[in-house]
């Protein structure tokens, strides 16, 4: 029985896209680990971005609660990326990381201090989004300005 041609280009491209995927990182593995503590930091920023963004109804306790969390995250994920030269590790980190350390680390302390200002404002009591709109609009900044400078 012969296969159409078709069906047969389908099928080896269909092999050739899965081959290149890579499949899902192991959850033991640096970058298992890294991409785990960048989830659990949407886990919290998300829910914050639409209550502040009307996508959500605003809860100051829930919102204090989520600043909370990505304070005890913050952290986490620094120690998960590869080494200089570690091309065994898969990232989708750029050069800059290691060949601008200075910079990289602005970002990552940028990231801190903005998140710690965050949680300082939230213990003493959200009633109103316009208490916190500032604060977390410098923590998304500190998210972008890594992407920005340092990924993918």
């Amino acid at each position: 029985m012969s296969v159409p041609y078709p069906r047969i280009l389908l099928l080896a491209t269909l092999a050739l896209t899965l081959v290149g995927c890579g499949g899902p990182a192991d959850p033991d593995s640096p970058e298992g680990k890294r991409q785990a503590v960048f989830k659990q930091f949407l886990h919290h920023s998300e829910p914050m971005g639409g209550m502040l963004g009307d996508r959500l109804p605003f809860d100051g306790e829930s919102f204090a609660a989520h600043a909370e969390g990505l304070a005890e995250l913050v952290e986490a994920p620094w120690q998960y990326f590869p080494e200089p030269g570690d091309s065994k590790q898969r990232n989708a980190a750029l050069p800059q990381v290691w060949t601008d350390p200075a910079g990289w680390q602005q970002a990552i302390d940028q990231y801190r201090s903005s998140v710690a200002d965050l949680v300082a404002v939230t213990r003493q009591g959200v009633e109103t989004p316009e208490q916190v709109a500032e604060p977390m609009a410098a923590v998304q900044q500190g998210c972008r300005s890594c992407h920005e400078g340092f990924r993918r």
